[in-house]
């Protein structure tokens, strides 16, 4: 008696099976497929065959085949369904059992087996997977999804696998397929029999079975068309063809882009459930390692992390373009308009670009691309000469003097450089303003700075570069805070890694201060001049040193200072006694120069320097009472080496 699929095959043609869903044939027999989006038909039947074919997502078979998997039905469903579209008179073909009921009576008779209890599986596994027992053929059954689609058996008696012919049941799935596009972020444990994928499930993962390591290529064949939504692990058996298996299969989702790590679950055993039967807890914290490997691989700014695992982990350190002073990421340099910004930014170029010092400090050699968006190649050329001196430039520097805004290509197009000269790492743009995006309609200020340089900063880390742009300050002085000079909102300095401010109190004053704050950098003051010899800029000190010097200077030089150490030279023993008068007297008889000062501010001027002057030796004491007397004296001295010393008349 005729098989009702092969009445079905033999009487209904591929072509007119796919006009019943409205599928369009042109002459060659090609059409859009229905199984993927596309816009050029790679679709196509053979009628000789009675067979259709896609080029695009790969899938093909017979007309039954088509049929079951437009509909999303059982193979014999799909049959039915033609023989009464087509008027098939099936009456006389031998009745089938659908795949769906005989699974439910192997699920009813699952009690009568104690087979995966003994392969460590619970019952609320058994349950929940839709396990079942043959009874009549003592064979164990699992279904590959809860749909009662597909499914495989094995004999207890000889261990002999069945499943289901194509013509049963269609081609064969993945076992527990569903999972890789599961709504959970949770990684999918990619194994080889659906035992193992269980397993793995009732310690906690999620798990899919490719059913033998032949089904390494269904499941390129499933991310190809759509990408899991977590990352997988591979875990295949601990043999050799399973190993093997296992990287053929990781060269090809990492050719897909498709993320996965590699990762032994198993541990000393052949696979996930030989160890679930050994030691359950041994598999349940492999999962749990796994799973916690998976995420700190594949962890974004978005993911929290470990205070305890962050303590042991090893985390590069900064990379710098200037040691200590400029590492990657955003950085901002500030400076009134006409003050030598731009000699600063060529100068630094040329220092990296060569590997020699900027400003005193070590700088890594690497390549530099600047935007001298407010000069002419001219300029350029006539700034390079004049700092060069006849030397020849670096290679490794590169100009640009046109750009656009951040958005409307700019950062693609800094990309693209980066890929021609990989060895770039600095990138400055001058200046800021010059390529700046358009302002969004009812932005603030500040959430539109915030914004652009958020974007610029995410830009700089990913590339590894440091990305210096040079901005203006307010004509406004602030002089208790110099940052707050910054032309803009504050989410400039908010975002930025490194801020750099060049100030003078006064415009023509040689020196100026290059103040620093950073992320990674200690916030410092440097007094740095402008060499209009060599044209460039040179640091005098920090803040604090030449402060210090000044201060010094002005101690050393002071008439009242000069005329003191005087008067204890030609007192030695006993030492000077006067009254401020008399001090100021002393001053012009020994230095010429009149004091400007009141005997109250000669007294206020010898406070100022009585710690130095102790510093040199001399001690100072004044009566409280009567007419104001000052008493200078030799003292002993601490020196820091912690020796004394005492002060003689040509000390």
């Amino acid at each position: 008696m005729t098989d009702i699929f092969e009445k079905v095959k033999d009487q209904v043609n591929i072509a007119e099976a796919v006009s019943l869903f409205g599928i369009q044939l042109n002459s060659k027999d090609k059409g859009l497929c229905p199984f993927h989006a596309e816009k050029t038909p790679s679709f196509s039947v053979d009628r000789k065959k009675n067979i259709f074919t896609c080029f695009g997502c790969g899938e093909t078979g017979d007309v039954i085949a088509f049929v079951s998997k437009m509909r999303e039905c059982e193979p014999l469903e799909a049959a039915k369904f033609l023989a009464e579209s087509f008027r098939i008179d099936i009456d006389d073909c031998p009745k089938r059992q659908s795949i769906k009921d005989y699974l439910k009576s192997c699920i009813r008779d699952v009690g009568q087996t104690d087979y995966f209890t003994r392969r460590g599986l619970t019952a609320a596994t058994i349950k929940k997977y839709c396990l079942g027992y043959d009874v009549k053929h003592r064979s164990v059954v699992l279904p590959y999804s809860s749909e009662l689609k597909y499914y495989q058996t094995r004999s207890i008696a000889d261990k002999k696998f069945y499943k289901p012919t194509t013509e049963e049941a269609g081609a064969e799935p993945l076992f527990n397929r569903k999972a890789l596009w599961g709504a959970s972020r949770e990684p999918v444990f990619i194994v080889e029999s659906p035992l193992c994928a269980l397993s793995i499930c009732q310690c906690g993962g999620s798990a899919v079975s490719l059913c033998g390591i032949g089904g390494t290529n269904k499941l390129v064949k499933e991310v190809k068309a759509k990408k899991p939504n977590a990352p997988l692990v591979l875990c295949l058996d601990n043999d050799e063809p399973g190993q093997k298996a296992t990287q053929s299969l990781s060269d090809e989702l990492t050719k897909l882009k498709v993320p996965h790590i590699l990762y032994n679950v198993a541990g000393d055993k052949k696979d996930p459930n030989e160890l679930l039967m050994a030691d359950a807890k041994a598999l349940a914290e492999n999962v749990k390692s796994a799973k916690r490997t998976v995420r700190k691989h594949f962890a974004t700014a978005k993911d929290s992390f470990d205070a305890l695992e962050l303590q042991s982990e090893y985390i590069e350190p900064p990379t710098w373009v200037v040691q200590d002073v400029l590492p990657t990421g955003l950085a901002i340099l500030c400076a009134p308009s006409k003050i030598g910004k731009s000699w600063m930014m060529l100068q630094l170029g040329l220092a990296v670009a060569e590997g020699k010092e900027f400003l005193d400090f070590k700088t890594e050699k690497n390549g530099v691309l600047y935007y001298a968006l407010e000069d002419s190649k001219s300029r350029i050329k006539d700034r390079l000469n004049k700092m060069l001196k006849g030397k020849k430039a670096p290679s490794d520097l590169r100009f640009v003097i046109q750009a656009d805004t951040v958005d409307s290509g700019l950062l693609e197009k800094i990309k693209e450089e980066l890929k021609e000269f990989p060895n770039i790492r600095l990138v400055i743009i001058d200046t800021l303003q010059k390529v700046r995006g358009k302002v969004v309609k009812n932005e603030s200020v500040y959430s539109g700075d915030y914004r652009e340089m958020g974007a610029l900063k995410e830009f700089a880390d990913k590339q590894k570069i440091c990305l210096l742009f040079v901005h203006h300050l307010r004509k406004l002085a602030d002089d208790s805070d110099v940052f707050n000079m910054i032309s803009g909102s504050t989410a400039l300095m908010g975002a930025a890694d490194s801020i750099f401010i060049i100030s003078k109190k006064k415009r023509m004053d040689e020196d100026a201060i290059l103040s620093m704050t950073g992320r990674d950098i200690q916030q410092s003051d440097l007094v740095i001049a402008f060499n209009k010899y060599d044209f460039v800029w040179e640091v005098r000190g920090t803040a604090e040193e030449i402060a210090a010097k000044r201060e010094r200077q002005e101690y050393e030089n002071s008439p009242i200072v000069i005329t003191i150490k005087e008067l204890i030279k030609r007192n030695p023993m006993g030492g000077w006694k006067g009254s401020a008068n008399d001090l100021m007297k002393a001053v012009f008889d020994i230095t010429g120069k009149q004091l400007s000062e009141s005997p109250t501010g000669v007294g206020k001027l010898i406070s100022k320097y009585e710690y130095r002057l102790h510093c040199d030796g001399i001690d100072h004491k004044a009566s409280k009472s009567g007419s104001r007397a000052h008493t200078f004296s030799r003292v002993v001295v601490n020196t820091p080496m912690g020796y004394q010393r005492t002060i003689y008349d040509d000390d």
